[in-house]
């Protein structure tokens, strides 16, 4: 299995070394040209918004919560499917280059910068979730390696292959790895049910959404905190603008729904098949144990490298598309090499997040708790009033920033009651009505 996964990489190279040659220009490097057709956008969206949370995080949540694990992608989809039938074609048409570019657009200057900030800071620690993920598999093939040592190897290895050859290569090697994600977690979910399928009728019997362990309010908190990012997070947004047109951008968004929350379901089924069929954990990760001691060798390899397939895609997206926020919209400059060591000084910053936390649920949702109060809905009251009413920047502005700052106390500083990045949300969705409603106003 470790050759595998060696070939695997050295694949990934190859592809980026290729494109490192092919790239000419800002918007090749950044946005692959903003000419890219259905299945590379559809495909890459899919790949991309897996990830951690929907492979080893929902397979560990299963054992915590249940069924009602798959809220944590359910979640997902239901934004991003909301997402593509009300805005998708707008944000393409908007023509903008980054998130903030459709803040300044739409607001001004000062939002571009406000967002910038904080995609900056609170991308950091999601790329250090993925980087989590991808040594916890590792670790399971490569045994006498110590961890930090293969969290350093597999850092490097995700920011030179993006480093190389941009958002070219993230979307080649998406579309590569979507092949290689649909035979091994659906090929393991078949294999479970249809060949260890003892206790199935047990599973089907608790598929529970909401229980004791996870009641309405924790889904309400997932459907906005975490759907939030999926409704206009980043990382979604790219996919839109490098789409070659509006409809291209909606199609793709609207198809990547339905094919996450499959996806979410399939995976939590096969955590539910551990949770029924397997001794107890102490730690060690559903997805790996199965992965080493339960499938077929074959199976196994293709399971291994899927699961390396959607961290590595979700990394290296978020790592160009953050990385390219800072260059773009921070910098205002749109230099190649200035971009790719902006890649690599990011990189690192990830690194030490994940030297220092492992828990990846935790450091996820660290990072959605501040972006989703602060940004979601100012942004959405931004785009749908876009030249049909005038915003007051200030009143917009401190939508964006009390939102934020009550989500930040609440997940880093442990300080206030679990809701207050709800609370946070909800005050920035008054205030960014208000500054529009001020506006029209005084125009009046």
């Amino acid at each position: 299995m470790v050759y595998s996964i060696i070939i695997f990489i050295v694949l990934l190279f190859t592809i980026s070394i290729f494109d490192f040659k092919r790239v000419k220009t800002f918007d090749d490097y950044a946005l692959a040209g903003k000419a890219q057709g259905f299945w590379p956008v559809y495909l890459s969206m899919m790949v991309s918004m897996i990830g951690a949370s929907a492979t080893l995080g929902v397979a560990d949540k299963v054992w915590d919560i249940g069924f009602s694990a798959f809220c944590w992608l359910g979640v997902g989809a239901i934004g991003l499917l909301l997402q593509g039938i009300f805005i998708s074609k707008k944000i393409r048409e908007l023509n903008a280059t980054t998130l903030p570019d459709i803040a300044e657009k739409t607001v001004g200057e000062g939002a571009k910068s406000l967002l910038s900030l904080i995609i900056a800071i609170s991308w950091i620690g999601i790329i250090g979730a993925q980087i989590v993920s991808l040594v916890k598999i590792v670790k399971s093939v490569a045994t006498g390696i110590n961890e930090n040592v293969l969290i350093i190897i597999i850092a490097a290895v995700v920011i030179l292959h993006t480093m190389l050859g941009g958002q070219l290569s993230v979307l080649k090697t998406d579309m590569l790895q979507s092949g290689v994600i649909l035979v091994g977690i659906l090929g393991t979910f078949i294999y479970l049910y249809m060949c260890k399928g003892e206790n199935n009728q047990d599973i089907f019997n608790n598929l529970q959404m909401i229980d004791s362990d996870f009641g309405y309010f924790d889904f309400v908190y997932l459907l906005f905190i975490t759907g939030g990012t999926y409704f206009l997070g980043p990382d979604i947004i790219s996919r839109n603008i490098i789409s070659k047109d509006g409809k291209t951008a909606r199609n793709a968004t609207i198809l990547a729904a339905f094919s996450i929350g499959v996806i979410g379901f399939i995976v939590t089924m096969i955590g539910m098949w551990s949770l029924y069929n397997l001794p107890v954990m102490h730690g060690e990760n559903p997805l790996i144990y199965i992965m080493d001691k339960i499938i077929p060798t074959p199976l196994a390899v293709f399971l291994c490298l899927a699961l390396m397939a959607t961290l590595i895609s979700s990394a290296d997206t978020c790592l160009i598309n953050a990385a390219t926020i800072i260059e773009h919209d921070l910098l205002k400059r749109n230099n190649v090499k200035e971009l790719r060591f902006i890649i690599l000084i990011m990189g690192i910053a990830s690194l030490f997040i994940a030297l220092v936390r492992s828990d990846i649920i935790d450091l996820l949702l660290g990072a959605y708790s501040i972006y989703s109060p602060g940004i979601v809905f100012p942004l959405l009251v931004a785009i749908v009033s876009y030249k049909k009413r005038k915003i007051n920047k200030t009143l917009w502005l401190a939508a964006v920033i009390l939102g934020g700052i009550m989500g930040l106390i609440n997940s880093y500083f442990m300080i206030g009651p679990k809701y207050l990045p709800l609370l946070g949300m909800g005050l920035s969705l008054v205030l960014s009505l208000v500054s529009v409603l001020q506006s029209s106003r005084e125009k009046c």
